[in-house]
Formats: C-alpha cells, structure tokens, sequence
C-alpha cells in the first residue's frame, strides 16, 4: 500500500530566494525516499463553468503581462478583503499530466500531484493580521501531514502540522526586514504555541528560537540542509562564460552571492573592500531584495568616483548596474570599476562565476544556515565568511572567519585571501570535506528524525529518481 504524501506548500517553490531553494530540495529529498509529495499553490484563478483542468493548470504555472498582472492584483484586493473573515478554504486538483516543467529556467523538482487554493497565503497574511487566527485549509485527499516551509499563518485539519522557521531574525534583529505592527513577532509566537513540530537548519537558529520564543527543546528539530545541486560545467565553458558573458577574467575577481537585503551587510563589505585596496574587482551577484536603496546608492556613487572616467550612469531597478565602459552591456563587469552589481542571474552562469572566482565573500550580518558558502566550498572556492550566527556551524575551519561588524577585520581578511595563494589553497582543500558533511544521504536521516516526532515515518528504500527528473533539478 502507498504512503499517504505530505503536503508542502508552494509559496516559494517559484521563486529565487532562500527558502525557494529550501522548498525545492526538501520537495526532492522526499521524493528520493519513496514518499509521495503534492505542493499546494496559492494563484488567484478565475473559472468558468464550462473552462477544463487545463485552463486552471495555465493559471497557476503561466506567466501574465505586466498590466494584466495589476488588473488582477486590484481584483484579488476586493476578493481578499471580503474573504478577511472566513476561517477555512478549500483547495483543488490541478492537472498537470500535459505540461512539461523540466524548461524553466529553475525547473521545479518531481511530485506527486498539485492543488491550488485561490490565493491562499495572502488570504492567511490577511486574515491573521486581522485576527491574529490561522487559516485553515480544506484537501481534496488524505496526507499524512503539512509541512509549512516558512512561518505562514495556516494549518491543514486534522494531522501534524510542521513549519520551518529558518531563523529568528525577525525577533533578534526587527530593524533588518520589512514588520507592520509587530506582526513577525506575533507571528513566531503563534507557530510556538500552535506547531506539532518545528524545524530549523541550524543549532544556532535552534538555540535563538528556543530562548526567545520558550520552545521546549523536543518540540524543534535542527535538519540543517543539503548543497542544492549545481550545474556542472567544464572548466572551459565556465571561462567562457565569465568572459564572454560578464566580461570578467577568471581567476581575477572576487564575488559575492545572495541577495541584496541588509542582513548581507554590503555596505560593510564593500567599504572593506576598498579598504583592503586589492587589485581584482569585487562582483555582485544576486536579486533586489528589500530595504536596498542605500546598497544601490554605494554602487552607484563608487562607480561615479571611479578613478578613471566612467561615463555617470545608474543602477536601475531591474538590478543591472548601467555604469561602465561606453557599450558595456547591462551586468557586464567592466575592468576599471572596483565593485560591480550584476544581477539576478541565472544558475549556470552563478555556477561558472563561482568556479572562476579567486575567492568567495559572505560577511553576513545573520544567517538561519548559510548556502552560498556551502556552494563556494562545494566547488571548491576559498571563503571569507562572518563568525557569527550559523555560519561557523555550516564552514568549520574550512573558511577565514572575521566580525561582520568589524570593516577593518574585514579589510584585513580580503587582504589576506586576495595575496596569499597558499591560503587560499589550503582553503580550497578544507572546503570539500566539509561541504561534504552535507550530503543528502545525511539531510534525508534527519528529516526521517524530525518526521518521527510526529509519528510520521518516511519509507527506509529510496526511490530511484529518473534521468530526466535529475537532470530538471540539477539544473536549477
């Protein structure tokens, strides 16, 4: 007899942040167990009568114009506002046999089945800071339980609810992300009181949630995460593309991944890194995130004061920086700036940036666990990481570690790895075992822990995925 799968919500599965990437290898690894999965998407889809299973597929995969996206948006407002008082949705079956999801761009793991309750994680948000209650989702199947990947204010009826909550950052530093109210705050609390269990990714997160919040220890379970698989790429194609693409030369420039959001602490980094004055430029690579003007105004002004002429330009919203040598394309690095924004990028090319790179630098103020230094170690690449929150659990002694609030320690550090080839190597050759803590063989095991606290037990013979299935995820 088949296990009963568990439901995932998809609120992230789309997207290119964090817990995006969470989501989609958690959706994998279960798979891999023989444990069926159905994500449960939240698009606001318009039906009529006579419209098929087709025509709800192509609402919640497809992509809409700008100006129909805004019509939409008016029309979800009126719609979500007059649902603000009923406690309970309902989600349906949404056929996905016909469609191939294995080209997009970050191509979604393999599952079992979809279904889609209209506009389901922002009727919750709504609901709870109205009435500070959770949302209830009706299914149309049994799961054995819900697994909520980030802190959302729903629960499905009547089996184990679990939730991730990454990290405690809203509570421990509420001045680096986006509240309205104190609705974070009350939000983690609510999880506390209300979750069957509580995962997170790191004992460092474990720790700051269960002095906070008063979690009795047995109620939250550390899984930490695996390294997403990355693309592979010959060392040749990955020359090319930092050359030919970004205009950089391989081996000569440093690079940052993540988000730009303050948490990641740029402007320390980057004033650091003038500091430091090395003689390679340092890239950023990665999407807008929140709270980012003044990252974006440091760019712009360092690329204003270049100190060769470089034509004044901007950096847009889009996240390209338009300043550079006369026809430069948009995120092309150009050679007499010091530091560079690229852009959201695709996985390849951060793939190729990250194998070319001479080292690699996250000073993060904070992290929940930290997967952009576990990828530069995976590949090999020197890391100059914070000393502080989860990172020294995830890097060990296989990365130079400074205060992220010390720009002269920091200063001081990009010195060092940018001069000093033997640490680098030395780096270099810490870096593999210890990404190799984090397998999936290891991150399955303690999924299998957790899921056990709840009585919910993950088949002991992993399934085979397909070629085909590999390759989609692997590429993403």
């Amino acid at each position: 007899m088949a296990p009963l799968p568990i439901l995932i919500d998809g609120s992230h599965l789309k997207n290119i942040s964090g817990i995006g990437s969470y989501t989609r290898t958690l959706v994998h690894l279960l798979q891999t167990t023989g444990q069926p999965v159905d994500v449960l998407f939240g698009e606001y889809c318009r039906m009529q009568r006579s419209d098929t299973g087709a025509v709800l597929a192509a609402q919640v995969f497809g992509t809409e114009p700008p100006q129909w996206f805004w019509m939409k948006a008016l029309r979800r407002l009126s719609f979500l506002t007059a649902m603000t008082v009923m406690g309970r949705v309902s989600a349906i079956d949404v056929p996905t046999d016909h469609i191939d999801l294995n080209a997009m761009e970050r191509p979604l793991p393999p599952f079992s089945g979809v279904i889609n309750a209209d506009a389901v994680f922002q009727r919750a948000a709504q609901r709870f800071s109205a009435r500070q209650r959770f949302l209830e989702v009706d299914t149309p199947r049994s799961y054995v339980a819900a697994h909520w990947t980030s802190p959302l204010p729903i629960k499905a009826r009547g089996i184990p609810n679990i939730y991730t909550l990454h990290d405690a950052i809203p509570l421990e530093f509420p001045y680096l992300v986006l509240d309205r109210g104190g609705r974070n705050a009350r939000l983690f609390s609510r999880i506390a009181a209300e979750a069957d269990l509580i995962v997170t990714v790191s004992e460092a997160s474990k720790e700051r949630l269960v002095k906070i919040l008063g979690i009795a220890e047995e109620r939250i379970a550390v899984t930490y995460q695996a390294t997403p698989a990355l693309p592979i790429l010959t060392q040749d194609h990955a020359e090319r593309i930092v050359r030919d693409v970004y205009g950089a030369e391989p081996g000569k420039y440093a690079l940052f991944v993540g988000t730009v959001e303050p948490k990641k602490n740029l402007k320390r980094l980057m004033e650091a890194y003038l500091l430091a004055g090395v003689d390679i430029p340092l890239l950023l690579a990665g999407p807008l995130g929140w709270m980012y003007d003044d990252e974006l105004a440091m760019i712009d002004m360092i690329a204003r004061n270049a100190p060769i002429a470089v034509p004044q330009g901007r950096t847009d919203l889009a996240g390209s920086i338009t300043t550079g040598i006369v026809g430069a394309g948009l995120g092309r690095a150009s050679s007499c700036l010091p530091i560079q924004r690229l852009g959201d990028l695709p996985r390849r090319h951060v793939a190729a940036l990250l194998q070319c790179a001479r080292f690699f630098l996250f000073p993060s103020i904070c992290e929940g666990f930290g997967l952009p230094v576990l990828e530069a170690m995976k590949l090999g690449v020197p890391v100059l990481t914070s000393s502080t929150s989860s990172l020294p659990e995830v890097v060990g002694e296989a990365a130079l570690k400074v205060d992220p609030l010390d720009i002269t320690a920091l200063a001081d550090g990009i010195r060092m790895l940018a001069s000093d080839a033997a640490l680098r190597c030395e780096l270099a050759q810490r870096g593999h075992p210890q990404a190799a803590k984090f397998t999936n063989k290891a991150y399955r095991e303690r999924l299998a822990a957790a899921y056990a606290r709840v009585g919910v037990h993950l088949p002991e013979a992993a399934r085979e995925i397909s070629p085909q299935e590999t390759r989609a995820y692997d590429a993403s």
